[in-house]
């Protein structure tokens, strides 16, 4: 029978620290999860959109998705910008970025970034 490692690869901690950091000139407020109830645009929206195993029991599959809301065009831009540079700039590779969208008060721009991880050093390896 299969020894498979149980250990759960939770990037979240970083993805969070390198979403403060980043090199941008647009202040913004980073949350994690949804925009429920009130909040004022720049914000900058994180969550762990899928963490699941491969058919190599020591690699897991994580992607995070991270949503830009902007009352205009180049704050969207430059925050965007930012967040693909940060991201990037952590091991990700940008796997998905949808089509800018505009809700009648936000210009809002969505991306996921994912990678696979070898669960015994915790190291990006490629799918």
């Amino acid at each position: 029978m299969k020894q498979w490692n149980t250990t759960l690869c939770d990037l979240s901690p970083a993805v969070k620290q390198a979403l403060e950091g980043m090199d941008c000139k647009v202040p913004f407020t980073l949350r994690r999860g949804f925009a429920r109830g009130s909040f004022s645009a720049p914000l900058v929206l994180w969550r762990e959109w899928s963490n699941v195993s491969t058919d190599c029991p020591v690699v897991d599959a994580v992607t995070f998705e991270v949503t830009v809301l902007a009352p205009d065009m180049d704050q969207l831009s430059a925050l965007a910008q930012g967040v693909n540079q940060a991201l990037i700039g952590l091991g990700l590779r940008r796997r998905y970025a949808a089509p800018d969208k505009f809700d009648g008060q936000n210009y809002q721009k969505t991306f996921r970034f994912g990678r696979a991880i070898d669960k015994r050093m915790m190291r990006f390896v490629d799918e």
